[in-house]
């Protein structure tokens, strides 16, 4: 399955997809923190009278989940459930098909397809899937708001902890092989031509 994706994400690979990807993301992140929408970070956060919401943080305990959700009422917790259901479930899976699909751009014209390093593409991927754990985790804490589920809690923690600790992984590497790109004077693609 794993090299599956790997082998569809290095044959896919475009700029037409990267830069379509790119705008996706950008507008989801445009949507989500740029706009007034009912279901924005802002909107979100007037809701909670200024307490942030825990997808920005680095790491939270099960308190202070619940102390969010009293902070939001009813209705902010709708909204907060709205963004992690639509916008943000969107986001993770655009900036991690664009990171990986920038990746794989640069690694099939460094190194062949079979070459271990070409697993590093899927590394923006493990990074996204823990965005989407962690939003379902919260969605469902606070469905069943004002019952706890701390276990949950702890789960979402930690899926936000492997999702900003592989985030910077990624783009070292990114820098790093579009660097070894340039000084090896923009070899050309691995992929063979099908005609």
């Amino acid at each position: 399955m794993l090299k599956k994706i790997l082998t569809f994400i290095q044959h896919k690979t475009s700029w037409l997809a990267i830069l379509g990807l790119l705008a996706a993301a950008g507008l989801l992140m445009f949507i989500m923190n740029g706009t007034a929408l009912p279901f924005s970070t802002p909107a979100i956060e007037e809701h909670s009278g200024g307490v942030p919401i825990l997808d920005m943080r680095m790491s939270y305990t099960p308190e202070e989940v619940y102390q969010l959700f009293s902070a939001l009422g009813i209705a902010g917790r709708q909204a907060y459930r709205t963004l992690h259901l639509v916008p943000d479930m969107l986001f993770p899976i655009s900036y991690a098909l664009l990171f990986a699909f920038t990746g794989a751009w640069f690694l099939v014209r460094l190194l062949p397809l079979e070459h271990p390093l070409q697993w590093l593409i899927l590394t923006p991927l493990i990074s996204g899937l823990a965005d989407i754990l962690e939003n379902l985790s919260l969605v469902v804490s606070g469905l069943v708001y004002p019952n706890r589920i701390d276990w949950l809690a702890q789960v979402a923690s930690l899926l936000t902890k492997i999702k900003f600790g592989l985030m910077p992984v990624g783009a070292v590497f990114l820098i790093i092989i579009m660097v070894v790109w340039f000084i090896r004077k923009r070899p050309a693609s691995n992929v063979p031509i099908v005609a």
